[in-house]
C-alpha cells in the first residue's frame, strides 16, 4: 500500500511539522504501507503564510493551480494506491478526483464522513477565520449541517508560521484548544475535530484525545487510514469516483491536449 500525502505547505519552512508528520506515520499507519510526504515548492507563498493568501479566492487558487493535479496524476502514474489532499480547505479537490481513478481523499470529508459513525453532533475546531469558509462551505456541500453544532476558531488565532513555534511549547496552545472546544461541547457536540493540519498535528503530540468525555479525533490519522481503506477498497472492489456526473473523467485525446502540468 502506498499513500501520497499532499500538503499546501512549503515543507522547508516547516521543519517541526515535517518531523512531527513523519511520528505520526508510523505511529499510525501499519508496516508496509508507503507514505510519501510532499509539500509545495518554496516559492508558493513567496516567503508569507498561506493564511496571507487564503482568503482571496483568486490569489489561492493561482497559488496551487497545477500542483495538487499534476502531484494526483503523478501519483497514480508511480502506483501509489491513494492521494490526501492535506489540507483542510481542500484544493482541487474535484479536478483531482476527475483526473485519476485512484482514491482522492479530502481530510475535512473524511474526518465528517468518520465522525457521523461515532456521534450524532461534531463540532470543528479551526486555525483563523480564513478557513471559516471552507469548512463551511465543505459541510454544506455534504449536505451535514444537521450533523455540526458548529465550528470555533482557536483564540488567539495564529497563521502557519505562529503554530510552528507552537512545536515546541503544545500545552499552551492546547490549553486555547481546549476552551473553543469546550464551547462546542455546550452547544451539543458529541466529537471534536481538530480542523486543520498544523491544529491537528499539535492537539496530538499534546496527547489531547478526551474533554469531559467527547472524543477528539486524530484530525490527521483518520484521514490517512480512511485513505488507505479506500485505496484497498479500490483495489480489491474497483470502488472510484462517480463518472457520469461530478466527476466526469477526460478522454486520453483531450487529456493529451491539456496534460497535468504543474504552472
Amino acid at each position: 500500500m502506498k499513500i501520497w500525502h499532499q500538503s499546501s505547505v512549503d515543507l522547508e519552512n516547516y521543519p517541526q511539522y515535517r518531523v512531527s508528520m513523519q511520528r505520526h506515520y508510523d505511529a499510525v499507519m501499519p508496516p508496509g504501507t508507503e507514505m510519501h510526504f510532499q509539500g509545495v515548492s518554496i516559492e508558493t507563498w513567496a516567503g508569507l503564510s498561506p493564511s496571507d493568501f487564503i482568503a482571496s479566492p483568486y490569489l489561492y487558487q493561482k497559488s496551487l493551480a497545477g500542483v495538487m493535479t499534476a502531484n494526483a496524476y503523478q501519483a497514480e502514474q508511480e502506483g501509489f494506491d491513494a492521494f490526501v489532499i492535506g489540507s483542510y480547505t481542500a484544493p482541487f479537490l474535484r479536478e483531482c478526483r476527475s483526473l485519476v481513478d485512484i482514491p482522492v481523499i479530502s481530510m475535512p470529508e473524511a474526518t465528517l464522513l468518520v465522525g457521523c459513525s461515532m456521534a450524532q453532533r461534531i463540532g470543528l475546531v479551526t486555525l483563523n477565520d480564513e478557513n471559516l469558509w471552507f469548512l463551511t462551505n465543505m459541510i454544506s456541500s455534504n449536505k451535514l449541517e444537521g450533523r455540526v453544532a458548529g465550528i470555533e476558531v482557536v483564540t488567539p488565532a495564529l497563521d502557519e508560521k505562529d503554530m510552528e513555534d507552537a512545536f515546541a511549547n503544545p500545552g499552551e496552545y492546547t490549553g486555547y484548544f481546549r476552551v473553543a472546544a469546550e464551547r462546542l461541547i455546550a452547544r451539543g457536540a458529541d466529537l471534536i475535530i481538530p480542523a486543520e493540519g498544523l491544529v491537528a498535528e499539535i492537539v496530538y503530540n499534546a496527547g489531547l484525545s478526551e474533554i469531559d468525555g467527547v472524543c477528539v479525533m486524530d484530525g490527521v490519522g483518520v484521514p490517512l487510514v480512511y485513505a488507505e481503506m479506500l485505496g484497498r477498497l479500490y483495489r480489491r472492489t474497483g470502488l472510484h469516483a462517480g463518472r457520469r456526473w461530478h466527476y466526469v473523467k477526460p478522454s486520453a485525446e483531450a487529456l493529451a491536449l491539456f496534460p497535468p502540468l504543474r504552472d
